[in-house]
């Protein structure tokens, strides 16, 4: 459980400069109509996606825990690690800049759609945090490579609990770029970001490999001969153990008390 979680936070931290350049972008736009930063609606914005995003792990971790209840449900579970380590490979080669982003024009269509932007720049200019809070929590619903990656992975847990602490982890992975959105901005040079991107989108295919070879025959071999160690380890210690050791008192019989009296 610890490795997913590690593993979720890798995601959205290596991820979130990904992140700038949409989400940042409303972070940026609602910024700019003031004259400084109001912290807490830039705060009260993350905490509206890291809200979001924990309902989808929970939802995700559900399914994943009826997977990996169900007989031969199992199986799909290892195809479900497949898809998320395809997915997490697949993100990484986008933020490597070696592949386009598929959701881009979907997420502004959705956005032109549904009023979003302008309905982002009515929240901008309130100096209440619900607005920014609303805002998080719709910006965390927009398609989004990146968020369909932590999800997936959210999938390959046992119940719906890990599946929303894992998506928790996420959200918070990707909350430092977000907060230094408009400092990044200034900071990095395109060279620098690009640099950066590429090595973050590396250590991202190392991870998308562990989780898609965690669904394979391979994977599942190794799982399997790790619990069989296990369950060896504990029978050797209980078999090891003395009859005395268990501090089992023996029933006294009426005969035995009636000679210790005499």
């Amino acid at each position: 459980m610890i490795e997913l979680i590690a593993a979720s936070f890798a995601i959205g931290f290596l991820g979130s400069l990904h992140c700038v350049g949409m989400c940042g972008g409303l972070v940026s736009a609602m910024t700019m109509t003031r004259s400084y930063t109001w912290w807490p609606g830039v705060i009260a914005y993350q905490l509206g996606r890291i809200t979001t995003y924990t309902a989808l792990g929970l939802v995700a971790g559900l399914i994943g825990s009826l997977f990996a209840n169900d007989g031969w449900l199992n199986q799909a579970q290892s195809l479900l690690s497949i898809i998320a380590g395809l997915l997490i490979i697949t993100l990484a080669l986008h933020i490597a800049g070696w592949l386009p982003d598929p959701f881009s024009r979907l997420s502004k269509r959705i956005s032109e759609a549904t009023g979003m932007a302008g309905f982002i720049k009515a929240a901008a200019t309130q100096d209440s945090t619900t607005p920014w809070y609303s805002v998080g929590l719709l910006n965390g619903l927009l398609p989004c490579g990146l968020v369909y990656a932590g999800i997936s992975l959210s999938m390959t847990t046992h119940a719906a609990w890990q599946g929303a602490l894992a998506m928790f982890s996420f959200g918070l992975g990707t909350v430092p770029a977000m907060l230094a959105v408009p400092a990044l901005m200034r900071a990095i040079s395109p060279a620098m970001r690009g640099r950066v991107l590429k090595v973050g989108a590396l250590l991202l295919i190392i991870i998308g490999a562990i989780t898609l070879i965690r669904g394979t025959a391979i994977g599942q071999h190794e799982h399997g001969d790790h619990d069989m160690q296990h369950h060896n380890m504990n029978m050797d210690q209980i078999s090891a153990l003395d009859e005395d050791s268990y501090c089992l008192t023996k029933p006294v019989l009426p005969s035995q008390t009636t000679d210790q009296k005499d």
